[in-house]
C-alpha cells in the first residue's frame, strides 16, 4: 500500500522536487506557447489538506485509478507515512481528524432502486487500517451531519433521522474501546426540531425547528442537561429574522455565541454576537462597509480568530493578533502572491499555508512558527509555467435596467485587446455564489488558447449585499440571463470582442445558462458547452428540493417565481424548449452525478432527438458533479477546446 500510494503521489506531481522547472520556463515571445491540456487537468488534491491535532501529520485526498485514497504525510519530513484505499463504491465528500490516530470520512452514493443521493460516515483507524461505519439500525438518506468531535478523539456526536418522514435525534459514538463503535441516543427526536448545535464541550445547547405551516423557532438551554426554552420565533420566509439564525461558536458556561447576519438597518452581512438566552443579536464583532462577511474561523474554545469576506478578491482578516503577525510575516516571505493559512493546530505549533495568485495555481507549505521554518510540500499545478498565464481584471458594466454588474475579464496574453473571440463563463449556484479574482483552470486554458473569458457575477450572486442578491427573485433564465448577454454587449461596445465570435460555457447552473443562452439568444452566441447542467428545473427540484436554496429553501423559494404568477419553470427549461435550438451544443455529464442527476442529460438528449435537433455529447461513467480522476477531466477539457475550435476558432 505504501509503495502504491507513493507511486500515485509521484505520478500526480505532488512531490515538490523538480517542479520548479516549469515555473522558470518563461517566454520572451508576445504570444505564449500552448500549455498541454493535461497540465490543467490533474485533480487538485492539496485543497483537502488538514493537519492532525498535534500537527505531526497532515492528510490529503487522492483520486487515482477509479479509487479514492487518503494519504497521511509527516509534517516534518513531508514524506508519506501511510494511507488508505477507500475504494470506488462511494465518493468522498470530506474527511476530518478525530484525535491523532483516526480519520472521520463522509462518503456519498446513490441508492440502487430509486437513485436518490445518500451520505454516510465512516471512521478509519490509522493504526489498525480498519474502516468502520458510524450508523444505527435505521437511517435516512442524510447520514453525515456531525454535531461535535471531541478534541481528544474520545467520541463523536452525530445527528440523523430514522427515515425521511421523521426528525433527527443525536447519537454519541464512543471511540475509546476496541470494538466497532455503536451509536447511543443522547438527544431524542422531537417532531418539530430539525437541527441541533453543541457547545465547545459537546453539550447540546441549541435546537432549531420548523413546522409544516412555515413557523420557525429557536430553543435553547444554558447547559446540556437543562430544560429547553423557546427564546425566538419567526416565519421561515421572514428574511430579517432568518438572516440571524446561522448560529455558531456557543461556549460552555456562557449564553453568548455568534451569528453572521444583517445588522439592523444594514445591507452587509456582519459577524455579530448573539445572546441565546434572549434570542437577540449583540455587538458587531466585525463588519466591512463594502463586502459581506462570508465565513468565520474559531479556535478550540469557540472564540473567533478570523473572518473571511468577499469583494473583488476574497480576503481573510485575522482577529487574533499573534496569527495576524504570522500572516504578515508569511506575506513578506512569499512576496507578490496571496498567502492563506489553510489550517492551524490548536496549540498553534504548526500551520499549512497556501501561496497562490489570480494567475498562479500556487503551492502548499508547512510552517512551524517555533523555528520560523517554512517548507514547500508541493505545487498545485507543477507543469504550468505561470509566465504563460493571464491575470483576470475586475470590471463593472451596466445591465439593461441600470443594475451595476461586476465581472472578471481574462484576456489572452500577447494579443491586442481588440476584436477578440469571447467565452462567457457564468458560475454555478446560482444564489449566494460568486466568482472571485482567483486562479481557475478552465479560464486559464481558454485564455492560453486565444480566447477572452468573462465571468459575470450576475444578480443573485453573493457577496454584494442582500439587496443585490434579492434582485434574483424570479429571474432565473430571465434578468439573470440578461446580465450575461449585457456583458457581451459591453465588451462589444468597448471594441474588445468580435460580436460574431461569442460562445457560452458553464457547469451546473452555469451549464443551464449556457444552453439556455443559445436557445434564447442565438443572435448573440455561436455555440454553447454545458457540464452537468440543469435541463429541466421541475424535475431537478423534484429530485432535490434543496438544489437552488440549500438550508433556507422555504425562504428562498420566491427567488424562483418572485411575485409573478405567470412564471413557469418550463418556460426556461432547455429540455422543454429544445425545439428552438439552432446553434451547436456540447452536452457533457457524469453518470454518477448526485447533484444534477444523469437523467437530466438523458432527458435533454431524448427531447432533442424527438425534435430532430443534433447535439454533440460526451458522458463519463465514473464522474459525478465533478471529476474524480485526471483522465476524465483532461478528456473534458480537450472536448471543450476541440468544440470551440470547430465552432468558434480563436484564430
Amino acid at each position: 500500500m505504501r509503495w502504491q500510494l507513493a507511486t500515485i503521489m509521484a505520478c500526480a506531481g505532488l512531490l515538490a522536487a523538480g517542479s520548479a522547472a516549469a515555473q522558470q520556463a518563461g517566454t520572451n515571445s508576445a504570444v505564449p506557447p500552448e500549455i498541454p491540456v493535461s497540465a490543467f487537468a490533474d485533480y487538485s488534491q492539496l485543497s483537502s489538506a488538514q493537519l492532525s491535532p498535534d500537527g505531526s501529520q497532515f492528510g490529503i485526498s487522492l483520486y487515482r485509478d477509479d479509487s479514492t485514497y487518503i494519504a497521511i504525510i509527516d509534517s516534518e519530513t513531508r514524506e508519506m507515512v501511510t494511507g488508505m484505499n477507500l475504494g470506488d463504491a462511494l465518493d468522498l465528500n470530506w474527511f476530518r481528524w478525530v484525535g491523532n490516530d483516526r480519520v472521520l470520512l463522509s462518503m456519498r452514493g446513490v441508492t440502487t432502486r430509486e437513485e436518490y443521493p445518500f451520505s454516510r460516515l465512516y471512521l478509519y483507524d490509522l493504526d489498525t487500517q480498519q474502516k468502520h461505519p458510524l450508523e444505527t439500525r435505521r437511517m435516512e438518506l442524510d447520514g453525515d451531519d456531525v454535531v461535535h468531535i471531541d478534541p481528544e478523539g474520545r467520541y463523536v456526536l452525530t445527528s440523523w433521522a430514522e427515515s425521511i418522514r421523521e426528525t433527527p435525534a443525536v447519537y454519541r459514538f464512543d471511540l475509546t474501546g476496541d470494538e466497532v463503535p455503536r451509536g447511543v441516543e443522547v438527544q431524542p427526536a422531537h417532531p418539530t426540531i430539525h437541527e441541533y448545535v453543541a457547545d465547545n464541550e459537546g453539550a447540546i445547547r441549541i435546537a432549531l425547528g420548523a413546522s409544516w405551516s412555515g413557523s420557525a423557532r429557536l430553543r435553547y438551554r444554558s447547559s446540556g442537561d437543562g430544560d429547553w426554552t423557546t427564546v425566538a420565533r419567526s416565519r421561515i420566509d421572514n428574511p430579517e429574522t432568518m438572516e440571524l439564525w446561522d448560529f455558531m461558536g456557543v461556549r460552555a458556561g456562557s449564553d453568548m455565541g455568534y451569528t453572521i447576519g444583517l445588522p439592523e438597518g444594514g445591507d452587509r452581512r456582519a459577524l455579530m454576537e448573539f445572546n441565546f438566552a434572549t434570542g437577540e443579536p449583540g455587538r458587531i464583532v466585525f463588519s466591512s462597509p463594502d463586502e459581506d462577511v462570508a465565513s468565520v474561523r474559531f479556535d478550540e474554545d469557540n472564540k473567533p480568530i478570523s473572518v473571511g469576506y468577499s469583494g473583488d478578491v476574497f480576503r481573510r482578516e485575522w482577529l487574533d493578533p499573534q496569527i495576524a503577525e504570522w500572516d504578515r510575516q508569511l506575506e513578506l516571505a512569499l512576496p507578490d502572491s496571496w498567502v492563506s493559512i489553510q489550517d492551524i493546530t490548536p496549540d498553534r505549533s504548526r500551520m499549512l499555508v497556501r501561496q497562490s495568485g489570480p494567475a498562479d495555481p500556487g503551492a502548499l507549505y508547512v510552517f512551524t512558527p517555533g523555528t520560523n521554518k517554512l517548507d514547500l510540500f508541493a505545487e498545485y499545478r507543477p507543469d504550468i509555467p505561470t509566465t504563460y498565464l493571464s491575470e483576470p481584471q475586475s470590471l463593472r458594466y451596466d445591465a439593461r435596467d441600470g443594475t451595476s454588474i461586476q465581472a472578471f475579464l481574462t484576456l489572452p496574453k500577447g494579443r491586442e485587446a481588440e476584436g477578440l473571440p469571447l467565452i462567457v463563463y457564468p458560475h454555478g449556484g446560482p444564489y449566494g455564489v460568486r466568482d472571485g479574482n482567483t486562479y481557475e483552470d478552465m479560464v486559464q486554458l481558454l485564455a492560453n488558447r486565444g480566447y477572452a473569458v468573462i465571468q459575470p457575477n450576475f444578480r443573485g450572486s453573493g457577496g454584494y449585499g442582500e439587496a443585490f442578491e434579492l434582485l434574483g427573485n424570479g429571474e432565473i433564465g430571465r434578468a439573470m440571463q440578461d446580465d450575461l448577454d449585457d456583458a457581451v454587449a459591453h465588451l462589444v461596445a468597448e471594441g474588445t470582442v468580435d460580436p460574431e465570435r461569442v460562445c457560452i460555457l458553464g457547469a451546473s447552473y452555469g451549464g443551464f445558462a449556457a444552453v439556455w443562452g443559445v436557445i434564447r439568444n442565438p443572435e448573440i452566441y455561436r455555440c454553447a458547452a454545458s457540464f452537468a447542467g440543469v435541463m429541466h428545473f421541475e424535475r431537478q427540484l423534484t429530485y432535490d428540493k434543496d438544489y437552488l436554496f440549500g438550508r433556507n429553501r422555504s425562504r428562498w423559494w420566491e427567488k424562483v417565481d418572485g411575485d409573478q404568477t405567470n412564471f413557469d419553470l418550463d418556460d426556461v427549461s432547455p429540455a422543454v424548449q429544445v425545439a428552438r435550438l439552432t446553434r451547436p451544443v456540447l452536452l457533457v455529464h457524469g453518470e454518477e452525478d448526485n447533484v444534477v442527476p444523469f437523467d437530466q442529460y438523458e432527458l435533454m438528449v431524448s427531447r432533442a432527438e424527438g425534435a430532430g435537433i443534433e447535439l454533440e455529447t460526451l458522458t463519463f461513467e465514473e464522474a459525478g458533479h465533478g471529476f474524480s480522476n485526471a483522465q476524465d477531466e483532461e478528456a473534458y477539457f480537450q472536448a471543450v477546446v476541440d468544440f470551440l475550435a470547430r465552432h468558434n476558432p480563436a484564430d
